[in-house]
C-alpha cells in the first residue's frame, strides 16, 4: 500500500497526532474532553522517550503531559489491533511511576496518573466508545486509591447515548480529519484541533520531517 502524503493524513496517524498535540493548548483541549474537568498550565513532551537502563526495555510515548498539579497524562494513538494493550498500559504506568518520586519523598506524594489509548478499533469487543479501568477490590468493589486510571477510547463504538456529542464528534474526526467532517459538528474542540491540523499541513518543514 502506498504511503499517504502528509497533506492526506488523518489524526489517527501517530506522527500527526504527536505533532498536533505537542501544542499545549491542543493537548489541554483533548484532555479536558476526555476527562471532563478543567486542566491548567499543561507542559507537553511529544514522542517522549524513557530509558532507565540499557538492561531494560525502553518506552517511547506519543504524548506525555503534566499539569500545574504534576498530574501525569500519557496519550497513545493505536491503529493496529493488538492483544497486549492491557500489559502495555501497565508497563507505561510503571515506567512513569519510577520517576515520580525523589529521594526522601513519601509514597503519598505521588500524583494521579492517566494512561490513555485512542484506538481505531474496539479493544475489548463490547461496543463501547470508552473503557475506564482502575484498581478495585474484588470482594467489596472498593477502589484501591492508588490514583492510577487507564482509559481506552474506541472510534468504532456503538453506544452513542452514553457519551457526549462532542466526544463522538472528536472520535469521528480522528478517522476523517477533513474540512467536511469538521464542518458537520458544532464542537469548538474539533474546530480548534482542525485549525491546528491545517496549519501543520501547510508547514513544509513538518512535511519534510514526515517523509524522513
Amino acid at each position: 500500500m502506498a504511503r499517504k502524503k502528509f497533506e492526506q493524513l488523518d489524526l489517527k496517524d501517530a506522527f500527526l497526532f504527536s505533532a498536533a498535540l505537542e501544542d499545549p493548548e491542543a493537548c489541554r483541549l483533548i484532555l479536558e474532553l476526555f476527562l471532563g474537568y478543567p486542566i491548567a498550565n499543561i507542559t507537553v513532551h511529544a514522542e517522549h522517550s524513557i530509558l532507565l537502563s540499557s538492561d531494560f526495555k525502553s518506552v517511547r510515548l506519543d504524548i506525555y503531559a503534566s499539569d500545574e498539579l504534576s498530574v501525569g497524562y500519557n496519550m497513545e494513538m493505536q491503529n493496529e489491533k493488538e492483544n497486549n494493550l492491557p500489559m502495555r498500559s501497565r508497563y507505561y504506568q510503571s515506567e512513569l511511576d519510577i520517576a515520580a518520586l525523589k529521594p526522601g519523598e513519601d509514597y503519598n506524594d505521588m500524583k494521579p496518573g492517566y494512561i490513555i489509548f485512542i484506538c481505531t478499533f474496539d479493544p475489548f469487543g463490547k461496543g463501547l466508545y470508552k473503557y475506564t479501568f482502575e484498581n478495585r477490590c474484588l470482594e467489596t468493589d472498593m477502589p484501591l486509591g492508588d490514583k492510577t486510571i487507564k482509559i481506552f477510547f474506541n472510534t468504532k463504538g456503538t453506544n452513542p447515548e452514553d457519551v457526549s456529542e462532542e466526544l463522538l464528534a472528536f472520535l469521528a474526526y480522528v478517522e476523517d480529519s477533513t474540512d467536511s467532517c469538521a464542518e458537520k459538528t458544532q464542537s469548538e474542540t474539533v474546530h480548534k484541533i482542525h485549525n491546528r491540523i491545517k496549519e501543520l499541513k501547510k508547514n513544509r518543514e513538518m512535511g519534510a520531517k514526515f517523509m524522513l
